[in-house]
């Protein structure tokens, strides 16, 4: 378990909310500071979370382990809405990306959990 005094670095990690379950046991598990922020967005308006993580330096390794193994990118098909003379018999589909995480890692002065 990480104390207060040992969290020196905060990481904003936003991933897919059907990954965020396995993500957030995993990482409260090992003794992570996490807080859930629920969130929507990119061009298919999907579920995300935002993560806030507060962690000592030297765990940032294990840290991106978790998130390499519980926020895989996938490919999903969609539907897309064209419109044309041509188009109406034959479905269109095309491909999305979704999945996996972004992540920042800021360094900070004072953590203090109340």
């Amino acid at each position: 378990m990480i104390s207060p005094g040992q969290v020196n670095q905060l990481v904003l990690a936003t991933v897919a909310g059907n990954q965020a379950g396995e993500l957030v046991e995993k990482l409260t598990g090992d003794g992570f500071h996490v807080t859930i922020i629920d969130s929507s967005g990119g061009i298919l308006q999907e579920a995300t979370v935002s993560l806030l993580i507060g962690l000592d330096k030297a765990n940032r390794t294990c840290l991106l382990e978790h998130l390499r193994n519980c926020c895989r990118a996938y490919t999903h098909f969609l539907p897309a809405h064209v419109e044309g003379p041509f188009l109406q018999a034959q479905p269109v589909m095309i491909e999305a990306e979704l999945g996996g995480a972004t992540v920042y890692a800021f360094d900070i002065e004072y953590f203090e959990q109340l």
